[in-house]
């Protein structure tokens, strides 16, 4: 979303004649000659400032406004569009909610205002802000990008999933999932999934049921609620249950997850999660439940800089423990219009009571630790593409020396704004286990359907 403005012709016009016809990183190159040689042009310094957020580099764009003063109201509503792309909410409405309440039919105040209040919990905060836009400029590009924008977090959805996993030690998991998220009101969700999954493993190792064919199937149904009490925090309760039959018998275990998610600041956010599942690494070890708890938690103190950590405590109904911690640093390398790049470091450690050898790995001591890489490139207003890789070293306390492991993972997603969406992924990964050889695959598509026609008013139609 690019909103233009509107200027007369100025000495760097060139500039903007590159920006404005979608050449940004050129527009950027011919306004830095120009400011090399005109460094106070308080107009040039702004639009240097915009073509860095289009090219979506919005640490740089907000580094070139940080040097205006706090009475610049021009700087300051540029500043909170940056801010609200980079989705620091609480720094982009104490700038912009001023201006706005100021002059509320403003076009581009509305705008950013409905940017801002699109994200978290309450996307229907934006309504009234996006039908300020609409009223001032119904059929302008800008107006309809944020309408999708706004809009999307409304849609109920349906989706359907099949999936393959296999690997080096004979494992194949194939599986197919239909799931439901349903708007029931502004703060409550209806969630519903169905799965129907196939574990498979060579007869007679350690991976296959200890009775039965060298197979067993899960079939899987739950339901829940996701609740809002405010734009920051949202809880969801979802019970279910799986039912196995390896051939020889079933057997029918309820699941379900606890959770609370909070965005404690523009900058931290967490989520504690408390479930009770099935170990689903391979046959054997489906006959194994597990109890957790997780934390999932985010800290980007800069705009440039975000730490990721996953904590967990399990417990097995096997008599094992476990205690596992991922953690990732990443930082924003390289952005342009088309391209964004990211580099970063993870370490991995895990910790089990006991070896059970029930067809799961549980290590006294797992240790990884990677140099990780991601890019998004976009690929269109309605495709883009997302690949990742981790590239380290691992051990256990079964090995002499450290050995590869790698992580390598790919995305396609076709139809971000639109009412179908495909997703396809496929990923590589090598792990240890038992036996110090390992090589897994996996391969899916995601198809969903989102609409909203029952609820017109919440979901306002595009022009």
């Amino acid at each position: 979303m690019k909103p233009v403005f509107a200027q007369n012709a100025v000495a760097y016009q060139p500039a903007l004649d590159a920006a404005w016809t979608g050449r940004t990183s050129e527009a950027l190159r011919l306004i830095d000659a120009y400011l090399a040689k005109h460094p106070h042009d308080h107009a040039a310094q702004l639009d240097r400032a915009r073509f860095l957020a289009w090219l979506g580099d919005y640490a740089k764009a907000d580094d070139a406004l940080a040097g205006f003063g706090a009475d610049d109201k021009e700087a300051a509503a540029l500043r909170a569009r940056v801010l609200a792309w980079a989705e620091r909410r609480d720094a982009a409405l104490a700038l912009n909610t001023p201006l706005y309440a100021t002059d509320p039919d403003d076009y581009d105040n509305a705008w950013t205002q409905a940017l801002i209040l699109r994200q978290g919990e309450w996307p229907q905060q934006a309504l009234p802000a996006l039908a300020a836009v609409q009223a001032v400029k119904p059929d302008d590009k800008d107006t309809i990008a944020l309408a999708k924008a706004v809009r999307l977090p409304l849609f109920s959805t349906i989706g359907l999933a099949p999936s393959r996993y296999s690997d080096s030690d004979h494992i194949e998991i194939r599986g197919i999932a239909a799931d439901a998220n349903l708007w029931l009101s502004d703060r409550w969700r209806l969630l519903a999934s169905a799965t129907r999954r196939e574990h498979s493993a060579a007869l007679g190792g350690p991976f296959a049921p200890l009775l039965g064919d060298n197979h067993v199937d899960e079939d899987r149904v739950g339901m829940g609620l996701h609740f809002a009490p405010s734009p920051d925090t949202a809880l969801e309760l979802w019970l279910g249950n799986s039912r196995t039959d390896n051939g020889v018998g079933s057997d029918s275990k309820t699941i379900g997850h606890l959770q609370i998610s909070q965005r404690a600041s523009d900058a931290f956010l967490y989520k504690l999660t408390l479930d009770r599942d099935r170990v689903d690494q391979s046959p054997r070890a489906l006959a194994v439940m597990r109890h957790g708890l997780t934390a999932d938690l985010r800290w980007t103190p800069t705009l440039r800089d975000r730490f990721d950590a996953r904590i967990a405590s399990d417990a097995f109904d096997d008599d094992n423990r476990r205690a596992s911690v991922l953690a990732s640093y990443t930082r924003a390398v390289y952005r342009s219009g088309r391209v964004m790049f990211d580099l970063g470091l993870q370490a991995e450690g895990q910790h089990n009571t006991r070896n059970t050898g029930h067809g799961y790995y549980s290590p006294d001591r797992y240790r990884r630790y990677a140099v990780a890489a991601s890019s998004y490139v976009s690929l269109g207003q309605e495709a883009g593409l997302y690949l990742s890789a981790a590239l380290g070293q691992q051990r256990d306390e079964t090995f002499d020396n450290w050995k590869r492991a790698t992580d390598v993972n790919a995305e396609l997603t076709l139809g971000i704004f639109s009412h179908w969406q495909l997703v396809g992924h496929a990923g590589y990964s090598q792990r240890l286990n038992q036996f110090g050889r390992y090589e897994g695959t996996t391969v899916g598509l995601g198809l969903r359907y989102r609409f909203c026609e029952f609820r017109a008013d919440r979901c306002p139609s595009v022009p």
